[in-house]
Parts: structure tokens; sequence; C-alpha cells
């Protein structure tokens, strides 16, 4: 009875093993099959095609690329102290020096341009290219005489000037903590001044002017900034005023017309 229980066994192993070993095969086979490894994923062969679409289209994707720069536009208002002691008037009598105090001007200013700011470029540096157009109108006093200071002169009341200036600048600034900006900048440009004395408009003329400048911007947000700026206006060539037979001569033969000022400004980012 064993022995025949044993017969029936030997041949049921060795089928079972043989079953076996054909299998493992054929799973390996079918797994093989069923997945490919492709950049370093295992994709399964049924997506195979969808996984080389997507990754066309990731090439073909156009990356996000963050701006350097923003353009920005700001008003600004403020004062000026313009004066001269290098001008002069001109009669068919004889040549007269002439000095000018503006005292107290009021400055109106549109400023322009573009902002440029990139950490991961420059730092805490940042930089600026600016269009400027600035409007300066005040009463002045002016007095004849040999100088400013000396007695005797003869005073020039109830004068006024008009002052157009229009230029291009830039700054260098560097950021702190994210909000504070001081800067250095210069700038530069035309100016035309209209001017009268005693009730009697004395013309308009061209001249040039440049500044060096200086400040410190804050930034409330992504968008909107202030900034205080100072500087010191040479301002030059602007003689040649004339009513009849008088010519007036304010800023004498350079930039003899100095205009430190104060602004304070209001800008938006776009």
């Amino acid at each position: 009875m064993r022995r025949r229980m044993w017969k029936a066994v030997v041949p049921l192993a060795g089928a079972s093993c043989a079953i076996m070993l054909g299998v493992l095969p054929l799973r390996a086979g079918t797994i093989n099959t069923q997945e490919n490894e492709e950049d370093g994923v295992t994709v399964p062969q049924g997506h195979k095609e969808a996984y080389e679409a997507a990754k066309e289209q990731m090439k073909e994707a156009p990356k996000e690329t963050k701006k350097s720069w923003t353009p920005y536009i700001a008003g600004a208002m403020g004062v000026g102290f313009p004066q001269s002691d290098r001008g002069s008037v001109v009669t068919p009598a004889g040549e007269t020096p002439l000095s000018v105090n503006y005292n107290y001007s009021y400055i109106g200013a549109i400023i322009g341009g573009l902002y440029f700011h990139d950490p991961d470029k420059w730092g805490n540096l940042s930089f600026t290219v600016d269009a400027i157009g600035l409007f300066l109108g005040s009463q002045q006093q002016s007095s004849l005489g040999p100088g400013a200071a000396s007695p005797g002169h003869a005073s020039m009341t109830s004068n006024s000037a008009v002052v157009g200036y229009l230029g291009l600048g830039g700054t260098v600034g560097y950021r702190i903590a994210k909000k504070f900006e001081p800067f250095v900048g210069f700038a530069g440009g035309g100016i035309l001044v209209n001017a009268e004395s005693s009730g009697v408009n004395m013309g308009s003329v061209w001249g040039y002017w440049f500044a060096p400048e200086g400040g410190v911007r804050y930034f409330i947000d992504s968008h909107w900034f202030l900034a205080a700026v100072f500087g010191f206006a040479f301002d030059g060539d602007v003689n040649g005023f004339h009513s009849g037979t008088t010519v007036l001569n304010v800023s004498g033969p350079s930039y003899g017309l100095y205009d430190p000022f104060g602004l304070f400004v209001v800008g938006y980012g776009f």
C-alpha cells in the first residue's frame, strides 16, 4: 500500500515542479512586457504613449520667467530755493550786476521710467532710468548793484519766473529689509524760463540744467512706493530776457543759477 502511494506522489511532485518552473518565466515575461523603464521611471506598457506625449508637452510649455524690471510712474511736489549772484541787467546806459533770490519756490513734477531690481542677479542693488518733467513757479527778489551783499542796492520786487525742466536721469539704490532703499543719482536736460519784472514780461529763454540727487524710497507693497528726494540743480545759459532795449541775464556766463530742492514722491510700479 505504501509503495503504491509513494509511486503516486513522485509523479505529482514532479508535475508540480514542472508547472512552477514553467509559470515563473511566464510571469516574469508578462511583467517585462507590461512595464518599461523610462528616464528612471517604471511606466506601464499601456501608458507609454501617454507618458511620451506628456514629456513633449512639458518641453513645449513656456517656462515662467521673472522680469528684472518694471515700468513706473510717479507724481512729486516740493520746494526749491533758486538763487544767482552772476546775473546782469544791460541797458543803453551800461551793464549793472544783478543778484537774484527766489526765496521759496513751489515745485510740481511728473516722473516715469523703468525700475530694475533682481536679487538673484544683483543682490540688494537697484537701478532706475527716469524721464523727468518738472514745473517751478515763484516770486523773486532781485537786487541791483556791485554785489548781493553790498549796501545801497536797489531792490527789484514783484518779479516772477515760471520754469519748466525736462530731462533724463538715473539712480543706483540699495534695498534694506525689503522696504527701505537709499539711493543716489544724477539728472540733466533742458530748461525753459519765462521771466516777468514789475508787470512787464521779459519773454522766455532756453537753457540747460544738471543735478546730483539722493534720497530714500519706501515700498508700501509690490506696487506702491513713497520717496523723499533732495538735490542741487545747476542752471546754465539762462540769459537774454529782454523788453525793449533792456536785457536781463540771470545765470551769467556759465551755470550761475543754483537751485537746492526737496521733493516728496508718490509712485506706482506696474
